[in-house]
């Protein structure tokens, strides 16, 4: 019985691009200094998830094994190298820039409204999904520091105001990110993979060819069961089954308890800056002349 795995995979650098402190008011340095940190950071997991993806497993890792009882023919990966140990390491560092950098933006509001830096360092920018919650936190921690026309503009971008679901909220998963971190290790899948189509060549010389429209995510650890096989009316004769895999493979978030869970962590991530970086530009056109 002869064996081949191609694995094709999902990857390639997302760069952003960014000039720390150009074209910029000066109130908002610390701000995009942060952001600009956090793509910083965000590169360096995408260098880390290129050399976990571009790994193909050597054709003695995946293994065919036949259940003569129920003639099919199962795929099996028995060995998994460990995933990068940093890499939840620089997953949180890149969440804790963009949460913090939404505390810089309310410190430089509460600045700008006349704020002295002792009352503006008790500041913060809430994220709530519910808005009792909202109004109790910030009724001595930001209210009494920033103008009504900035606490409204906040307002808004709560998950409660601007989502249907708010605790799927780009700006939720990236706090509760940030609240995970900070009291254990962020959890990351190692690694995921999926069929994507194969190809099973008989005895006879019979090939099955199939695409998989919708492949279905397995974890890869050792042992994992990638796919089988039926073969019970397909082989006719004894002799060599021939098996082709083309697989995709990828690092996504588990165990959160998020709505980001199965997400591509690269994919998450740029959801997460994304909505940081809005919101400090429509701040910065508001209340800062940009």
């Amino acid at each position: 019985m002869e064996s081949q795995a191609c694995i094709h995979v999902w990857g390639g650098r997302l760069t952003f691009p960014y000039t720390l402190g150009a074209m910029e008011a000066p109130g908002l340095q610390s701000v995009r200094a942060k952001i600009d940190r956090a793509k910083r950071h965000f590169d360096a997991i995408s260098s880390a998830l290129r050399v976990v993806l571009g790994t193909e497993p050597e054709a003695e890792h995946v293994l065919l094994n036949k259940d003569y009882e129920r003639q099919q023919l199962v795929v099996v990966i028995p060995r998994v190298a460990p995933i990068d140990p940093t890499l939840p390491l620089m997953v949180g560092d890149c969440v804790h820039n963009l949460r913090s950098a939404l505390d810089h933006l309310v410190y430089r509001l509460a600045i700008k409204n006349g704020a002295s830096p002792e009352c503006a360092e008790k500041t913060f920018f809430p994220i709530y999904l519910t808005k009792d919650d909202f109004d109790r936190r910030v009724k001595k921690l930001v209210k009494p520091f920033i103008s009504d026309a900035a606490l409204a503009e906040i307002e808004n971008s709560q998950p409660y105001t601007a989502y249907d679901v708010p605790d799927t909220a780009d700006i939720w998963v990236l706090h509760q990110l940030d609240i995970i971190d900070k009291h254990r290790l962020l959890i990351v899948a190692g690694q995921r993979c999926a069929v994507t189509e194969f190809t099973v060549t008989v005895p006879t010389g019979e090939r099955f060819h199939q695409v998989i429209a919708e492949p279905k995510w397995k974890p890869m650890k050792d042992g994992t069961e990638i796919i089988r096989f039926d073969l019970f009316h397909a082989i006719s004769a004894p002799g060599k089954v021939r098996v082709q895999i083309d697989m995709v493979k990828s690092v996504q978030f588990a165990d959160t308890g998020l709505a980001c869970d199965g997400v591509l962590v690269q994919d998450a991530l740029t959801q997460c800056i994304g909505i940081v970086s809005a919101t400090v530009r429509d701040f910065g056109k508001e209340f800062f002349g940009e």
